[in-house]
């Protein structure tokens, strides 16, 4: 299993596709604390919500309220998945996150027009999708690429704030449109996509509805900012969802390269 989650980062690093990689979440045990904290879980899945394959490496965790005030906290790291108990300090809406985690990196070489993660055959058997060293030509370019991951989800305690806590303003994240803690199936949710504070026009993100291992009919839902880098999803009935979005290393430089994970959990009521 361990030797599966490797490779599929190594893809998420070379390719730019999402469903290439294992997702990152963040799973609170409610929306609707009444106490002075909530409990959240973290942890690696492959398309199944809330099912935990491999924890995120680290254990620190960032909670923001509506006026900007970030505390700090470490949390616990299992060998399956990571918990949390995040404090609350006084009523209002919260952003509970895992914060930028660093999770791997690899060396990819350009083999022709496609790049493939890289290995040395002295630190092991070279499998697919990895390419020993010594077959590449000795001026193949080889960059290392980090893979960068972070989850996010919402909670209010008592009445929702009037305004939201605000984005950081760094790597890749979510800034909700619409109340994260007042979403509805009918209406649906809008939001910004942004890098590094800037808007993303036309990049791709993915919706998935947790705890649909036994359902009837599973809910997926692939689209797309608009010019502005704006996203809007509907959805066909309440339940929790995870959006998840990804910024390839191929769209910044090779200098200090690094693939971008991000996904946040929201729960959408009746």
């Amino acid at each position: 299993m361990k030797s599966a989650f490797v490779a599929s980062l190594a893809l998420a690093a070379a390719l730019a596709f999402p469903a290439a990689a294992h997702t990152p979440y963040l799973q609170p045990t409610t929306f609707e604390p009444d106490g002075d904290h909530v409990t959240v879980m973290t942890a690696l899945t492959n398309g199944r919500f809330f099912v935990p394959e491999f924890p995120i490496k680290g254990d620190d965790f960032l909670i923001t309220d509506n006026a900007g005030k970030t505390i700090a906290g470490k949390g616990l790291t299992l060998r399956d998945f990571g918990v949390f108990e995040a404090a609350l300090w006084g009523p209002g809406t919260y952003r509970i996150s895992t914060g930028e985690r660093n999770v791997r990196t690899l060396n990819l070489g350009q083999v022709g027009d496609k790049w493939r993660p890289v290995k040395d055959a002295k630190d092991g058997p070279v499998q697919p999708p990895f390419v020993d060293r010594a077959t590449l030509p000795a001026d193949a370019r080889i960059v290392a690429v980090a893979t960068i991951v972070r989850s996010d989800a919402y909670v209010t305690k008592g009445a929702p704030s009037s305004t939201i806590p605000p984005a950081t303003g760094k790597g890749l994240e979510i800034a909700p449109r619409t109340a994260p803690n007042s979403v509805f199936a009918s209406t649906g949710f809008d939001f910004d996509l942004l890098f590094d504070g800037k808007l993303m026009p036309a990049a791709l993100y993915t919706v998935f509805r947790a705890n649909d291992a036994y359902a009837a009919k599973t809910f997926v839902f692939n689209g797309k900012t608009d010019t502005k880098g704006r996203g809007r999803v509907t959805f066909d009935g309440p339940g929790v969802y995870v959006v998840e979005a990804q910024r390839s290393w191929l769209q910044g430089n090779d200098v200090d390269a690094k693939t971008y994970l991000y996904s946040l959990t929201l729960e959408v009521t009746p």
